[in-house]
């Protein structure tokens, strides 16, 4: 059973977190916000965060979103905490929102099942929840990290996210990890974490390809991780889940079509998909080339940006 529980939110040159901290505050015993190597730029709303009683890791280099969580992680653990549960920046929480993460651990562990992570049910309006167990509880597929819970004892059994993956696939990498050692991720049942889901495109024109009309892009150097971090799992799982990766592989690989067909300039797109490939196959990971950076930058869209919903 859970005594203790902190939170971790990560942040990324932040405009505000006044609102997660807040929203948080009365619901843990504690609070730790790891900035990953914003700089000067997010030394305002770390202070206000400071001023909500959060303690403040602000990292001096970007170091990726798992070794960011990893920190905080070790910070609360070091202060005593028996959980924490995982939130970015932006994510939106309804006032019991942890309290129902830790009374889906508890039950489960008053019914003699060892608890995975808890995540809710709906993360952005998109359900999470594969399927029920043969007690009617939800058993979580490609779970998101913001709104996970994870215990101590979970940690000691699997390990911290792997940090060599840097961004992207981070949490489904620990849920096939978890899955393997016997503690799949559940589900809280309607419970919703608030939260948007890259930025919305209306493309332009006609394309060599049959696009949808509205098209959902992360920022164009999002994509070297995705392509090699899909790579990698594929080499490190596929024997233990060659459906669910065929699957999702080729669902990644299709979209990455996609990307490139929408990128200006393609060849840039191009390279920076193609350079990921090339390291997923040399089990190459950690932070981005330069290169690859500086050629992501260049990449715009072929799309009209819609209006945040």
């Amino acid at each position: 059973m859970l005594g203790t529980v902190w939170v971790v939110v990560t942040s990324f040159r932040p405009d505000d977190l006044d609102g997660v901290v807040r929203a948080l505050a009365s619901q843990v015993d504690g609070i730790v916000v790891v900035d990953d190597g914003s700089g000067p730029t997010a030394a305002a709303p770390l202070d206000r965060a400071r001023e909500l009683g959060a303690h403040v890791i602000a990292l001096p280099d970007n170091v990726g979103i798992a070794a960011a969580l990893n920190a905080g992680i070790r910070h609360a653990l070091d202060s005593g905490a028996d959980a924490a549960a995982t939130f970015d920046q932006d994510s939106h929480v309804g006032p019991d929102f942890v309290a129902r993460l830790v009374e889906l651990h508890d039950d489960l562990h008053s019914d003699g099942i060892t608890p995975g992570p808890i995540v809710p049910q709906f993360f952005a309006d998109v359900s999470q929840a594969a399927r029920a167990d043969s007690q009617g509880r939800l058993l979580a597929e490609n779970s998101i990290q913001s709104g996970m819970l994870i215990s101590r004892a979970l940690i000691e059994r699997v390990g911290m996210f792997r940090e060599d993956f840097f961004i992207d696939l981070v949490d489904t990498e620990y849920e096939l990890r978890c899955i393997d050692s016997g503690v799949p991720v559940r589900a809280v049942s309607g419970l919703r974490l608030g939260h948007r889901l890259g930025a919305r495109y209306r493309r332009r024109g006609r394309l060599p390809l049959p696009i949808p009309r509205i098209v959902t892009l992360s920022s164009p150097f999002r994509y070297y991780y995705r392509m090699r971090n899909r790579i990698l799992l594929e080499r490190g799982y596929r024997r233990r889940f060659p459906l669910r990766l065929l699957r999702d592989g080729l669902t990644d690989r299709l979209h990455f079509m996609i990307v490139i067909s929408l990128a200006r300039p393609r060849r840039d797109m191009w390279a920076i998909v193609r350079a990921g490939a090339r390291a997923g196959r040399r089990s190459v990971g950690g932070r981005a080339p330069d290169e690859i950076l500086r050629r992501a930058q260049r990449v715009q869209w072929a799309a009209d940006r819609l209006a945040d919903d």
